[in-house]
């Protein structure tokens, strides 16, 4: 049985800058943006799939930009992040801070293409040994193609796939539905969470975290009264 949410007693509303799983797609090649962090760097990411963004040979520590224009996450073992659009906008900026202090300004184009994966790299510099920067970690990848699979309502095909109707306690001003499970090496499940009180409601990913869960991914963080949006979690099996 799914255990029940506790809410913080406060919210941040720095919704752009969550901890999640960071995911990959292997064997597709990366979009190598070289630089400088002062300047800005262009590259194109998916508006509808994770992107994954990595500093070579350093450890992403937070993301900054406009609120609410994109969800972001960062997994603290790997130091790579997840980026994924939440906003209609054909152009967004950010700003990835790194474990030395750097600052890289990214200028992203959005557009309806499969999830990318960025390697920011300082220009003259070596790539970093000892480190695969075009194929990425298999769990990584397996985590993601289980949230991609939650997201488009389609079932992997070693994956079984359950449909549900089951209300969950969450908070007093919020109704949480499980609609859909997906089992196999990893589970699945996907929510809808409706605002029901009085007043706009921001979300933050880690709200969503208890033991075993590995990626949690949240369609909209901001709901105005009635409104609702989808959110996907990603967990370790449960044991056989």
């Amino acid at each position: 049985m799914y255990p029940s949410f506790v809410k913080p007693a406060t919210r941040t509303r720095l919704a752009q800058a969550l901890l999640l799983a960071s995911l990959a797609s292997p064997g597709v090649a990366a979009q190598f943006v070289e630089g400088h962090p002062d300047d800005g760097l262009a590259a194109t990411v998916s508006r509808t799939e994770p992107n994954l963004i990595r500093v070579d040979g350093r450890r992403i520590r937070r993301i900054h930009g406009v609120e609410g224009e994109f969800a972001v996450s960062a997994d603290r073992e790997s130091g790579i992040a997840y980026l994924k659009p939440t906003t209609e906008q054909p152009r967004l900026t950010v700003f990835v801070a790194d474990d030395a202090g750097r600052h890289w300004k990214l200028l992203l184009q959005v557009a309806d293409i499969p999830a990318e994966t960025l390697v920011l790299r300082e220009r003259g510099r070596p790539a970093a040994a000892g480190r695969a920067l075009v194929a990425d970690d298999p769990r990584h990848a397996a985590i993601r193609r289980v949230l991609v699979a939650l997201a488009r309502d389609s079932t992997p095909e070693d994956m079984s796939a359950s449909e549900r109707l089951e209300i969950v306690p969450l908070w007093n001003e919020s109704r949480f539905v499980l609609l859909r499970t997906l089992d196999g090496a990893l589970r699945g499940e996907k929510y809808q969470l409706t605002n029901v009180s009085a007043t706009r409601m921001v979300l933050d990913e880690r709200e969503f975290h208890r033991r075993g869960v590995l990626a949690v991914m949240i369609d909209s963080l901001e709901l105005e009264p009635g409104e609702a949006t989808q959110v996907m979690v990603v967990l370790e099996a449960p044991d056989a």
